[in-house]
């Protein structure tokens, strides 16, 4: 059975419980937790970020001590445009040797000892690689040596600068809560304690510890573990999660059955977050088994967040460059449609309704207003229908061609939308008196992105009304493909189908 598959399987399993839905619970978070995910519900600086600044930091230092050393050796040797070639050659030969060497991961740059003899390794390699191909181009040896010699010291001196100013730059970031990777526990009792005050002497490589949630309520799971307070059960850990900013879910329950490990997993599933379970428990099958470590702990990764990492800043730049082109290519086009609505009917040309957004939250998504301004419905309650009376004559047909859709880039631009993802759907979309989220338990796994313009669903016929519970399965089960199989080359795919799926789609009123 394929990853996929056993997923599938896992979100159709009678005994979980329904996920959560975004409606009022019937209790609520403790104090002390509800004071802590509040506390969290900035997000911290992301690793990669310091890595993206220390790559370029080096093309820059390289490529000025280049300009600094050349003026030492003989002018005839160059032109001008090329020393400028040869210059920023090796400033991107000796960042990208240290990339392939690791020099811009965390774990090196916050080990100064570490960081600067990769750096050092990486301006040899990436030079000598230069002199190389400086000597096949037919330059003298000799020549080559004393101008590259000049340049490492220049280099060196202004590498080493930078590795010191990053470390204590991290160093303060990790001290001030601004850097670190959070972590949850599942699990309590005597056997939690060593794991706890592992990630506790970890709090300065940047790991903290947010809290610990354990559904038994008997002697088995004190209400303090290592100085931390119990805040609550699985349920609680999944508001607590919507809440704050989590980076890691860790289940920590020893000896773990697989049936035990797969209904906390169904549980869990819905948060964008990495999992992951101590090992010793008993891991299902779909699991990724990449292993990584705590202290002496080992860890079994089971589920990945979907998009992070560098994967998560080439879609936003993906989106930035497509959302900021669609603007200026159809800004004609909406000027002309905020007229003609204008004219029709009064009231606002925009349309703003509330929808789910990443993990849930409720976002403010921007349309061209297509029905008449006393029967709108923001709550989507009632889904339009053909021949619907509340449309206007220039809603039925921006309806029908998705124009009234095209202020969403927008949304793009601001970050609250992709330009492709599952659709949002209102706070209470239904179909019938059956609200979206209790046809399928896989419902809210789909917020584990952020939601998009377009989708893989959409370019595959199910765009428009859902009026049957078997239309929404079919939905979720296609926004979910999207989201285990994303790619930049999936979503340009879908991106360049999506005008003939708008062509072809007859059940869009």
């Amino acid at each position: 059975m394929t990853e996929t598959a056993s997923r599938k399987r896992l979100f159709t399993e009678a005994n979980r419980r329904r996920p959560w839905t975004g409606r009022a619970r019937p209790r609520l978070l403790g104090g002390q937790a509800q004071a802590a995910a509040q506390r969290l519900s900035r997000p911290s600086m992301k690793p990669q970020v310091l890595g993206y600044l220390q790559f370029c930091v080096d093309v820059l230092s390289v490529g000025l001590a280049g300009r600094l050393a050349f003026p030492l050796v003989e002018e005839a040797i160059f032109s001008d445009l090329q020393r400028l070639e040869v210059i920023w050659l090796g400033a991107l030969s000796v960042a990208l040797v240290g990339r392939i060497a690791g020099a811009y991961g965390f774990r090196c740059m916050r080990s100064l000892w570490r960081a600067t003899a990769t750096a050092l390794a990486s301006l040899i390699i990436g030079l000598m690689l230069l002199a190389g191909l400086l000597i096949l181009a037919g330059l003298p040896s000799g020549t080559v040596e004393a101008s590259l010699l000049f340049w490492f010291i220049a280099a060196a001196g202004f590498m080493l600068t930078s590795r010191v100013a990053m470390e204590l730059r991290i160093a303060h970031l990790v001290q001030t809560g601004r850097l670190e990777h959070r972590i949850v526990l599942v699990g309590g009792g005597d056997t939690l304690e060593p794991l706890v005050r592992e990630i506790d002497r970890e709090r300065r490589r940047g790991r903290r510890l947010c809290a610990f949630f354990d559904e038994r309520m008997d002697d088995r799971s004190p209400a303090m573990v290592a100085g931390h307070h119990k805040a609550g059960d699985v349920d609680d850990l999944v508001e607590f999660a919507r809440l704050a900013k989590i980076d890691t879910v860790i289940i920590a329950i020893p000896g773990a059955s697989q049936q035990r490990i797969r209904e906390l997993l169904g549980r869990l599933f819905v948060l964008p977050v990495d999992i992951r379970v101590l090992d010793g428990a008993e891991i299902p099958e779909f699991s990724r088994k990449r292993r990584s470590r705590i202290g002496p702990f080992q860890l079994i990764e089971i589920y990945k967040r979907p998009i992070g990492g560098f994967a998560a800043v080439q879609k936003r730049a993906f989106d930035i460059v497509l959302s900021l082109i669609a603007i200026a290519l159809f800004a004609p086009l909406m000027l002309a449609v905020a007229i003609a609505v204008r004219l029709e009917s009064p009231g606002p040309a925009l349309f703003r309704q509330k929808r789910h957004g990443y993990n849930n939250k409720p976002i403010e998504v921007l349309k061209f207003r297509s029905m008449f301004t006393d029967q709108c419905d923001p709550t989507a309650v009632k889904a339009v229908r053909r021949g619907d009376s509340r449309v206007t004559r220039v809603g039925r047909f921006i309806r029908r061609t998705s124009i009234d859709e095209l202020p969403q880039f927008f949304n793009v631009l601001k970050g609250d939308l992709s330009m492709v993802g599952p659709r949002p759907h209102a706070l209470t979309a239904r179909t019938g008196d059956i609200v979206y989220d209790q046809i399928t338990e896989a419902y809210s796994a789909r917020h584990k992105v952020k939601p998009g313009v377009t989708g893989w669903a959409q370019i595959s016929g199910w765009r428009g009304e859902m009026n049957s519970p078997e239309k929404i399965r079919a939905r979720i089960e296609h926004d979910l493909y999207y989201i285990e199989n994303w790619s930049l080359w999936l979503d340009l795919k879908i991106v360049l189908l999506t005008p003939w799926s708008l062509v072809t789609t007859k059940n869009a009123y």
